[in-house]
């Protein structure tokens, strides 16, 4: 597929799947680095996810997560739809062991808040597929703007009708580039193997978030693989705050302690990455 048919396909559908895109190797790497991950997250006071594992902001932690994103070749498959200049909000990976329980139909925005449209890497790092847990998406359903969520069992869910809907079937290396407002969910795992996929989030570097605390990962300037860290969001402008006054207020109320150790956090001395 053409740069330019990309680009159409992801803005009439919102998504687009590339299979293949990553070798085998690549991503076995990578599950490895991620099982390591889980091993020292693990937290056994944590509460029952109905048996979802989460293992978030691996890029923070791990010069193979942060090498895995950055690379000049992800970039330019992202630029044409994403822009030139890119920094990763978030990252996580889902393991969904047999048994593990469905993930509701959702936008991303319904989460974090944002008012603006940032872009979602999907990468199956094993395979995937209807029976054990795999990605649904709603095509189209992206051009909907921001819909309304209800909170169930501490899951965002849309309270609108999804819609016409598709199960992305994924061998490990294929990937799924989304719009954050795209309506997805994953399934139940019905199967005897676990599934694994990882997510990483970019947004323009012009973009805000306020709810991130630095250091900022920046992956992308002019076009260009350019990974490092940032204490300052390039997005954080006074016409940008604004936008998220009230948001960012409430926030800080409902989690002084946390916004405290985020404040002296983003002042300490950036460990070398790279």
């Amino acid at each position: 597929m053409s740069s330019s048919d990309r680009v159409r396909e992801f803005r009439e559908q919102g998504f687009v799947v590339e299979r293949g895109f990553f070798k085998r190797d690549e991503v076995a790497h990578v599950l490895s680095e991620i099982e390591r991950l889980e091993c020292e997250d693990y937290d056994p006071s944590a509460g029952d996810r109905g048996g979802l594992i989460f293992t978030i902001e691996a890029f923070r932690r791990s010069d193979v997560i942060r090498r895995f994103i950055s690379q000049q070749r992800l970039i330019d498959f992202l630029v044409p739809i994403a822009g030139p200049d890119l920094w990763v909000r978030w990252d996580q990976s889902v393991t969904k062991p047999p048994g593990a329980v469905v993930f509701r139909w959702h936008q991303d925005n319904a989460y974090n808040k944002l008012r603006t449209e940032h872009f979602q890497i999907w990468v199956a790092l094993t395979e995937s597929h209807k029976q054990n847990g795999g990605l649904w998406l709603s095509p189209g359903s992206h051009r909907r703007g921001l819909l309304p969520h209800r909170s169930i069992d501490g899951q965002k869910e849309v309270s609108t009708e999804v819609g016409e809907s598709i199960c992305v079937d994924a061998s490990a290396g294929d990937l799924v580039l989304f719009s954050s407002f795209m309506l997805h969910s994953t399934g139940p795992n019905e199967a005897d193997t676990k599934r694994v996929a990882f997510v990483a989030e970019y947004m323009p570097l012009h973009h805000y978030d306020y709810a991130v605390a630095g250091p900022y990962f920046v992956v992308a300037k002019d076009g260009r693989s350019d990974p490092h860290f940032s204490h300052r969001q390039a997005g954080a402008t006074w016409r940008n705050q604004r936008l998220y006054w009230k948001e960012s207020l409430l926030s800080t109320a409902r989690h002084p302690v946390r916004h405290l150790r985020r404040a002296i956090k983003s002042i300490r001395p950036l460990a070398d990455s790279f």
